[in-house]
């Protein structure tokens, strides 16, 4: 599962794939820390690899991965 963390106008979205609805964060440590519980959560409960990719000015990096 890859969870998408985005920067978009100064706002913070966490992007989950299974739901339609975005999480929105004004600070950026906190929609980070969301994204990676979510993460953890999936692999801890599913075994299956997750993982968290921030995305910002066009570019991206995958920050964390579990499984």
């Amino acid at each position: 599962m890859l969870i998408r963390l985005q920067l978009e106008h100064r706002l913070w979205r966490v992007l989950h794939p299974d739901r339609l609805e975005s999480f929105r964060f004004h600070d950026s440590a906190k929609a980070f820390d969301f994204a990676d519980a979510l993460a953890r959560l999936h692999h801890t409960e599913t075994g299956h690899r997750s993982s968290v990719r921030v995305e910002a000015s066009g570019a991206y990096v995958e920050a964390v991965r579990y499984g």
